[in-house]
């Protein structure tokens, strides 16, 4: 049976899991910093001119930190490591960091190696509290990815455009499993590419939000909806009894008040959610493609209390008996299901 290492790579923590493809016998878990909040520490610490190579990363904390080191020092990145700021490079110089070589900076800069999932740095320190790592283990990562959108194409609407593609198409949770690099996914290709480069190549990506929802969704009986409110984003789906998504809607938490979000969620349910007022409110947007009765509404994610305080019946996901493990959960799930189909 095979070993998995799960990893969910959010904006605020990266919360770990290993264990066996089944779930039956969880070896490890960690709840720590996620990377770009790692990253943006270090270079918060700095007081000289930065290089930046590795690989595309999640942005967040560390777009803004290295936009305000290079208010007062040089910031020179590979393009590779400059898409963590954004996926447009005219954009990135706009914020006073250049794209070149390790060679364009004078003697005296710090360097640093932008990386989503550092295996060798997980290794490490796993050995120190006499774990190792089984040789065989497959990897498997969420991580949110916008997608590189074509040149007037608003990230949220591009990202959301293929969420919607695949739902109208009958999709599955397997169906949003990455396992090769696409031009579409910068970031999830570029963690496949790091952990090709690392010896892994039992690799697979999903997104974060679809990972959270697949997780949550362990061991409730379907129909089901389940939503993922985190601190950015509301992602909600609507489960069908063989497993088929068959509706979504993503919007800002921010703008999101448990009135709202209960509306939401009961025309989510009663296939009435329209792609236009999710989107004219702020929000991503909707897509249905028929209703369903829930057996069970779960909420996850940072901000699940949003959806307790709804007043409708919703219970916290809770896997493995911790909140945490959600996105881990639904990443070993992934993880099975592709498994099951080869």
């Amino acid at each position: 049976m095979t070993a998995v290492f799960a990893v969910d790579v959010g904006s605020g923590t990266q919360d770990v899991l290993i264990a066996d493809e089944q779930l039956r016998r969880p070896d490890f878990k960690i709840v720590m910093p996620a990377p770009t909040q790692l990253f943006a520490a270090k270079i918060r610490r700095l007081r000289r001119d930065l290089f930046c190579d590795g690989y595309t990363m999640g942005g967040g904390a560390i777009s803004g930190a290295l936009r305000r080191h290079a208010e007062k020092y040089h910031v020179v990145m590979t393009p590779a490591a400059a898409r963590t700021v954004r996926d447009n490079l005219d954009e990135v110089r706009e914020r006073g960091i250049e794209i070149g070589k390790e060679r364009d900076l004078p003697p005296g800069y710090a360097k640093l190696t932008l990386i989503d999932v550092d295996m060798g740095a997980f290794d490490a320190a796993l050995a120190m509290l006499n774990y190792s790592l089984p040789k065989d283990i497959a990897v498997a990562v969420a991580v949110q990815d916008h997608g590189v959108a074509p040149k007037g194409v608003s990230d949220r609407q591009f990202r959301f455009r293929q969420i919607e593609k695949k739902i109208k198409n009958g999709a599955t949770f397997r169906d949003f499993i990455i396992t090769e690099r696409t031009k579409t996914f910068s970031r999830a290709s570029a963690v496949i590419q790091s952990l090709n480069d690392q010896g892994y190549e039992d690799v697979l990506v999903m997104d974060t939000k679809i990972a959270g929802i697949y997780g949550g969704l362990y061991g409730v009986k379907l129909p089901a909806i389940a939503v993922d409110a985190g601190n950015g984003h509301t992602t909600a789906a609507s489960v069908a009894e063989d497993g088929t998504i068959v509706g979504v809607f993503e919007h800002h938490t921010m703008q999101l008040t448990p009135g709202t979000m209960r509306g939401y969620i009961e025309k989510l349910a009663d296939g009435t959610i329209t792609n236009e007022e999710v989107f004219d409110d702020g929000g991503h947007g909707a897509h249905v493609r028929e209703a369903i009765t829930p057996r069970a509404i779960v909420a996850t994610g940072p901000r699940r209390q949003l959806a307790i305080k709804t007043g409708l019946d919703v219970r916290l996901a809770s896997p493995l008996d911790d909140v945490y493990m959600v996105g881990p959960v639904g990443m070993i799930r992934a993880y099975r299901a592709l498994k099951e189909v080869k």
